[in-house]
């Protein structure tokens, strides 16, 4: 395993880029096992030696702009999905609820009963259920 340290030495391996790519060419070819057209296999073939390409280069400042840029491109997508399973990781100790003026979201905690609520951003206040 020393043998493969050495080698990377310098390198600039992995990064969420490379990681994209290497998912995106396994789900071509999938797709490519059950449609047979020669594009996608060709395509995925392609994604292959991008990412090895990536993970082997030594030019390892080009290689962190490319990533720089693919995190800003996917910045809105990440974080819509990040907020979701934000709010799915504490659904057993609180419930969520939207501020009927103003739809800000609020996190109360599980099992009170009947509370009031007061919006930390417009202060209207009402019952609900936790």
């Amino acid at each position: 395993m020393n043998w493969l340290a050495r080698m990377m030495y310098g390198r600039y391996g992995t990064d969420q880029l490379g990681f994209f790519t290497l998912l995106l060419m396994l789900i071509l070819n999938m797709v490519f096992a059950f449609t047979r057209w020669d594009a996608l296999y060709i395509l995925s073939f392609a994604l292959a030696i991008l990412s090895i390409f990536r993970i082997f280069s030594k030019n390892v400042s080009k290689r962190y702009e490319e990533n720089q840029k693919f995190l800003q491109m996917t910045a809105p997508v990440r974080s819509f999905f990040s907020a979701k399973t934000a709010g799915l990781l504490d659904l057993r100790t609180h419930r969520h609820f939207r501020c009927p003026q103003c739809k800000q979201k609020i996190r109360v905690p599980r099992g009170k009963g009947n509370i009031q609520i007061t919006c930390p951003k417009c202060r209207h206040e009402f019952v609900k259920k936790s």
